[in-house]
């Protein structure tokens, strides 16, 4: 945080200076709708807006043909790679998420996501900072994509498929080379990646441009191994020598997505194994002559032992290009993947804190303007909740106005005191909210509950001190 952002709306603001829409009207109601949206990012858009004519004004925005997503994107991924190159090292953490829109009619432009609903396709890359903090720095790229029919729904082979150069999992190549060619730093990235984008086109694009990346496996990949023999990846991990274990803190998990993926859990104190070891990855028969033949490269195996009965347990496999000799590179890129969480937060951030998928806007071209809108939103909120973890000693007017910290110094509960550091101004925001102590950080929902209601509170505030001026 080299330089002072006031809050949230502020922070939004600045994420949209230079936005260029070809008309300096547009762009201008361009900075004043995402500072609305920035205001209250649950709401709907009629509460957001305040009054009709911006409202009515809004709906026009979204839907005006100069106005297009890449545009109103890109002031933020321009800022997203200037922090980029800031920093020595950053994650860029690539996942898709599909936005889902109900309802009985169709919308223009949308496609099939299930039998049911309608929607697209978003496939995001979250740059975030790699020094420990998990600070948000932006996004360096979305692709968004709509289905012409249902996934399931080709009677193709899989061969057939790969041979196929618009076949969806490509978002993933292209999303790796984008974001390597806005960055233009060899080797800043590392690349981070679940299960999805266990391709291995993918890992022979990483490897052969010697770019970084943790991914986690899924697939059921083949070993070379000498002489000339050949194994699973599962059972040459197993067989690896645990180099150490620790006692980790499991949280609860209730069901979601295919049972064999995320199964159901207690809450648990487990014991990890971890093991690593570099492997030589046979092309699958499934690919053609044009992928290499073979990969070098290192795997990380994360193991729980004596899991309780009935209990699956825990295990990861992440393909690496990271180094893997000692304990604390081995923790280094665990960690790395870990990170990945970030872009889970984020897109509830995106669905649940801007509430994007309750929108009734009745074309794709309008959703797809008004997601960029809330994508730097969720950013922001997702910012905030980074602050108020740091460790930094930073001053609570980097990032409050004078206003809204005399506000929290003269509440009786929570009460700021003078002098206070961000993280405590941000704690006693997030208890406006709802937080308590007891409950560890806070997130992101209870912390914009609690910038709600010190909106009150300032707006209260500012009228009693010019009825009193009076």
């Amino acid at each position: 945080m080299s330089k002072r952002v006031r809050g949230r709306q502020e922070l939004v603001a600045k994420e949209f200076e230079g936005v260029d829409l070809g008309d300096p009207r547009r762009s201008r109601r361009a900075k004043a709708v995402a500072e609305r949206l920035a205001e209250s990012p649950d709401a709907s858009l009629p509460v957001a807006m305040v009054d009709r004519a911006m409202l009515e004004g809004l709906y026009r925005h979204l839907s005006n043909a100069e106005v297009s997503f890449e545009a109103l994107i890109e002031p933020h991924v321009r800022k997203c790679v200037g922090r980029v190159a800031e920093a020595s090292t950053v994650y860029a953490i690539h996942d898709t998420t599909e936005c889902t829109f109900g309802g009985a009619s169709r919308r223009e432009g949308l496609g099939p996501l299930n039998t049911k609903n309608q929607g697209f396709l978003a496939h995001v890359t979250l740059a975030v900072s790699a020094d420990g903090s998990r600070m948000p720095l932006g996004l360096l790229g979305v692709e968004r994509l709509v289905r012409k029919e249902l996934k399931h729904s080709s009677q193709k082979s899989d061969r057939e498929l790969l041979s196929d150069l618009n076949r969806e999992s490509l978002r993933w190549l292209r999303g790796v080379a984008a974001a390597e060619d806005k960055v233009r730093s060899p080797r800043r990235l590392i690349h981070v990646a679940d299960r999805e984008g266990d391709m291995y086109g993918l890992l022979a694009q990483l490897v052969g441009a010697s770019q970084r990346f943790i991914i986690r496996s899924a697939q059921p990949r083949t070993v070379l191994q000498e002489p000339k023999s050949a194994r699973s990846l599962h059972d040459v991990l197993r067989e690896t020598p645990t180099s150490f274990t620790v006692e980790a803190q499991l949280s609860p998990r209730h069901h979601r997505g295919p049972p064999s993926r995320h199964p159901a859990r207690e809450g648990r104190t487990a014991t990890l194994s971890f093991a690593a070891t570099t492997v030589r990855l046979r092309r699958p028969k499934v690919h053609g002559p044009g992928l290499p033949p073979e990969l070098t490269i290192n795997a990380v195996h994360v193991f729980e032992l004596s899991p309780p009965a009935g209990q699956p347990p825990v295990e990861w496999i992440l393909l690496t290009s990271e180094p893997i000799a000692s304990r604390a590179e081995i923790e280094q890129t665990v960690d790395g993947y870990r990170t990945r969480w970030t872009i889970e937060e984020y897109f509830k951030a995106v669905k649940t804190g801007c509430a994007y998928e309750s929108r009734q806007l009745e074309s794709f071209g309008a959703l797809e303007n008004l997601l960029a809108y809330t994508l730097v939103v969720a950013y922001a909120l997702l910012v905030m909740r980074a602050l108020s973890r740091t460790e930094q000693r930073w001053p609570a007017e980097t990032v409050l106005t004078d206003t809204e910290i005399a506000v929290l110094q003269r509440l009786d509960k929570p009460k700021l005191p003078p002098g206070a550091s961000l993280r405590e101004a941000l704690l006693a925001i997030a208890a406006l909210g709802g937080h308590l102590k007891n409950n560890g950080d806070p997130g992101w929902q209870v912390l914009s509950r609690g910038w709600q209601r010190l909106r009150d509170y300032e707006a209260g505030f500012k009228l009693a001190k010019a009825l009193a001026d009076l």
